[in-house]
């Protein structure tokens, strides 16, 4: 009877990651969905065409133990922090030392805020130097390659510094929505996440780990859970 039970709890979470899904999070939502900065990326040139890659389990920087997806267009690598549907952090980065790739990433990075008056004003304020745009609710933080969680890659970020502490998952959780590295495989195709290019190598900055994050997770409840 319990394993019956388990198998239509999970049934349900996975009709309702197909809908448009409830901010779980005490903190008002400043980040837009992960499906929908998915459906703008593609209308970014620096962007477009992101492929789903492995997510190491990370225990340094902001988003320790915050499990996320990572994917990568090949010159660029973007992470999604949290609940996919109530984001506590998205980021961007690359090892392109180019300053209108930089650029265009502020300008997309700008434009998943859910306030796109004052939060994108913030965002579009900045230039690629370094910096840290400190307010409650939402931090905005460009962060260079030397530094310690850099991974020797320039990066933009949104981050939910009070949400974000609420987000990490306690090992117990960890262990539920991550597998070996060598089980993973990325989501099937849909419109705004194409196949990976034969042509084109899919990097992921960080290095490879035993074990990575599932492709499919969601959070209910204040607990992170695998889908199907």
């Amino acid at each position: 009877m319990k394993k019956l039970i388990i198998v239509v709890s999970l049934a349900l979470v996975g009709c309702a990651s197909s809908r448009s899904t409830v901010a779980t999070s005490r903190w008002p939502p400043r980040i837009i969905p992960l499906d929908q900065v998915m459906a703008n990326a593609e209308q970014f040139p620096c962007v477009a065409g992101l492929h789903d890659i492995p997510a190491s389990v990370i225990e340094i920087g902001v988003f320790a133990n915050v499990p996320y997806q990572s994917f990568s267009n090949g010159n660029v690598e973007l992470n999604a922090y949290g609940d996919p549907g109530d984001l506590v952090g998205l980021e961007v980065g690359t090892k392109v030392d180019d300053p209108a790739l930089k650029q265009c990433l502020i300008q997309f990075i700008s434009g998943q805020t859910i306030d796109q008056q004052g939060d994108k004003a913030r965002v579009l304020a900045l230039t690629p130097a370094p910096a840290l745009d400190q307010k409650p609710g939402l931090s905005i933080e460009v962060t260079p390659p030397n530094a310690p969680d850099a991974f020797e890659a320039w990066w933009i970020s949104l981050e939910r510094p009070e949400a974000i502490a609420e987000a990490k998952a306690p090992p117990e959780q960890i262990q539920e929505v991550t597998q070996p590295q060598a089980q993973w495989a990325p989501r099937p195709v849909t419109y705004y996440r194409r196949p990976p290019r034969p042509y084109v190598r899919y990097p992921s900055y960080r290095a490879p780990a035993v074990r990575v994050y599932r492709p499919n997770f969601t959070r209910r409840s204040g607990i992170y859970i695998r889908i199907r």
